[in-house]
């Protein structure tokens, strides 16, 4: 069974990752993030599921590149990165996906990682109205999206009861994902004090706080269960997409003689510089 956290909202004597010396700024763009999807996609009525697939999608895009972010920088250290860390696959007609255990950590408990996409979502549906027995196995879940990747069905949901018909993840995501990108990499404004740079593995936990937010925010439209199992489903997806079909040309991506190798665009074009 999936892991469930405990009831009740997070202790907030916690600290998130960036905190202090990015707090600003990453409030500065969860709030951002937040405003561009409700301009994009209204929150009430036909179009408040679309606006949670979204959401999780850009959570389980971002754990994708946190992943691949930790991968080029362990490329010439494969010592230290243990078997099934991070997978490039293909499925039976060819299409490639990504798999393994950096990409499902910021999503699922009981991968150790501290603020999981899980733990928001349940806490939120939790706090809307839904009971522990309401939420579902979401390991088993992500097992049958990978599955579904590896038949070639890439980026496609479930039809999850009182659903109604969704955007697929990597088409909201080629809209949305360049302005989320540059609101997260964005200077601070000038009549600020600046502050470091959020860590790229720290974007999926700060657009899970969006996700949170949004499922609140749309709580009176859609039940806290299906809200919860969409932002879920739409993560795995999003997670499990070829980065080309999104992000076209950032991620370079290759078998090799030690494993699969990584290579940001901007890193290897200074190198050639």
């Amino acid at each position: 069974m999936s892991p469930q956290p405990s009831s009740g909202p997070p202790a907030r004597q916690e600290r998130f990752p960036w905190e202090p010396e990015s707090l600003n700024r990453a409030n500065l763009a969860t709030a951002a993030v937040r405003r561009l999807l409700s301009q994009k996609i209204p929150p009430r009525g036909g179009h408040a599921q679309t606006l949670l697939v979204a959401a999780g999608a850009l959570v389980g895009f971002a754990a994708q590149n946190s992943a691949l972010e930790q991968g080029e920088l362990l490329t010439a250290r494969r010592d230290l990165v243990a078997p099934e860390s991070l997978m490039l696959r293909r499925s039976e007609d060819g299409q490639r996906y990504l798999a393994g255990r950096w990409v499902s950590a910021p999503l699922l408990l009981g991968f150790g990682h501290g603020f999981p996409l899980q733990r928001f979502v349940v806490q939120a549906a939790s706090k809307a109205g839904a009971a522990r027995t309401d939420f579902a196995d979401y390991w088993e879940l992500e097992r049958t999206i990978a599955k579904a990747a590896a038949r070639g069905e890439i980026g496609r949901l479930q039809a999850l009861e009182g659903s109604g018909n969704l955007a697929r993840p990597q088409h909201l995501l080629r809209v949305l994902w360049p302005s989320v990108r540059r609101i997260v990499t964005a200077p601070m404004p000038l009549e600020m004090t600046d502050e470091p740079v959020l860590n790229e593995a720290h974007w999926p936990i700060a657009l899970s706080v969006v996700a949170a937010r949004l499922m609140a925010l749309t709580a009176e439209t859609v039940a806290p269960k299906l809200a919860a199992g969409l932002v879920m489903e739409a993560a795995f997806v999003a997670a499990t997409l070829d980065p080309d079909l999104v992000d076209p040309g950032r991620w370079t991506l290759a078998p090799g003689p030690r494993g699969l190798q990584i290579a940001r665009d901007d890193r290897r074009r200074r190198v050639v510089a």
